[in-house]
Parts: C-alpha cells; sequence; structure tokens
C-alpha cells in the first residue's frame, strides 16, 4: 500500500509540474524566429495556404534566404 501511495505521489507532482509550463505567446514564437509579430503571423498564414507545417514552412524560407544570398 505504501508502494502505491508513493507511486502515485510522485505520478501528481510529475503531472503537476508538466501542466505548469505555459505555451509560447505569439511575441515570444516571433522572437525565437527573428521575425516581427506581423511577418510571423504572415508567414504563418502563408504555410496553412500552401498545406504546409510550419517547420516545414520555415525550413523553406531558411532555404530560399540562402540560395538568395550566394547569387549576390
Amino acid at each position: 500500500m505504501k508502494k502505491i501511495t508513493s507511486l502515485l505521489t510522485v505520478s501528481l507532482l510529475f503531472l503537476t509540474a508538466c501542466g505548469t509550463e505555459q505555451a509560447m505567446s505569439i511575441e515570444d514564437q516571433a522572437a525565437k524566429y527573428g521575425m516581427t509579430v506581423e511577418r510571423y503571423r504572415e508567414e504563418k498564414a502563408a504555410a496553412a495556404r500552401m498545406n504546409m507545417s510550419w517547420e516545414e514552412h520555415v525550413k523553406m524560407i531558411q532555404d530560399d534566404s540562402g540560395m538568395n544570398h550566394d547569387m549576390h
């Protein structure tokens, strides 16, 4: 019985810790990718229009950006 109580306590503490992590704000997400909030929203909308995941879209933007720099 004591093992079950200990296991339950540890499980509850773990779930509580996981539940307190807040999602990033849109400002934080934009800053993470080095974008303004306006550009971040535009790029998210563009990804949705192209039926791409956000990660795929960011990779495409970065690849395109790299190619443009090589041409100059």
